[in-house]
């Protein structure tokens, strides 16, 4: 009995400081949050709201360039591209239109007020798109038209 208690406190001497944490392990990397994927990518801010859809994400080309995302919190932001080619456009009720809808309403692009395309790329071979949008939205019930900012790489169905 003693050699077998002798036995268990020499291992317990022997293996216990293997198992102690050593110092000099580097604190354990935090992810970088990301919205989306390249190529699957829309993302806004708008209200104190960071848009990233993460229910649902697609973009078509059919009339126009549809691109349309939904989030778990409920808001909604479609695109309506009617320009395409690299370059600077305004955003309004007929062209290049925006609406965002959340909790508290629906707001889009206006003919007074528009809003600002950046398309920064088009590659029609490979059906992507990559640009950037910001301006004035503004809300069928009026009001000072709150700003919406947002940025967009999407590869498109035709």
């Amino acid at each position: 009995m003693e050699r077998t208690l002798a036995c268990i406190l020499l291992l317990s001497i022997v293996l216990l400081p293997s198992c102690k944490k050593d110092e000099d392990d580097p604190p354990a990397q935090t992810p970088v949050p990301t919205c989306g994927i390249a190529g699957a990518r829309l993302q806004a801010s708008f209200l104190s709201e960071s848009f990233c859809p993460d229910l649902s994400l697609f973009a078509d080309r059919a009339v126009v360039l549809t691109i349309n995302g939904v989030s778990a919190s409920g808001s909604t932001l479609t695109l309506e591209l009617d320009s395409l080619d690299p370059g600077s456009y305004d955003m309004t009720e007929d062209a290049n239109h925006v609406l965002f809808t959340n909790l508290t309403g629906a707001y889009e692009s206006s003919d007074t007020s528009p809003a600002t395309l950046v398309i920064a790329s088009h590659d029609e071979g490979s059906n992507r798109i990559q640009g950037s949008f910001s301006g004035p939205l503004t809300n069928p019930l009026g009001g000072t038209p709150p700003t919406i900012s947002g940025s967009f790489d999407m590869i498109y169905l035709e």
